[in-house]
């Protein structure tokens, strides 16, 4: 009896440990790496000038955010959603990738 509970733990045990690292693997390839500051500077220039709705994950947040942005000054920016019922004021500091919806 004794060794049957063994094998039992060691078993529970060892598909726990798989379990985690196999979802953590997972949850890594997702994250997207900090894009560089020209890069941000490039592609918000060019959603300025284009007027096209982007994508911006954020360094806080896990969640992204579609929509248009307007300039506001030199380094903050007004993320408007499409249907105007959700506006952000945006820092350059705060975005950690744009992407083009």
């Amino acid at each position: 009896m004794q060794n049957k509970q063994s094998y039992l733990s060691e078993i529970t045990k060892t598909f726990r440990t798989n379990y985690d690292r196999f979802f953590e693997i997972v949850r890594n390839t997702h994250q997207i790496k900090q894009m560089p500051t020209f890069q941000l500077n490039y592609f918000i220039q060019q959603t300025l000038e284009n007027n096209f709705p982007i994508t911006i994950e954020f360094n806080d947040q896990d969640n992204e955010q579609t929509g248009y942005l307007t300039k506001l000054s030199a380094d903050r920016y007004l993320l408007t959603s499409d249907d105007n019922h959700f506006t952000r004021i945006v820092k350059l500091s705060e975005i950690k990738a744009i992407r083009k919806y």
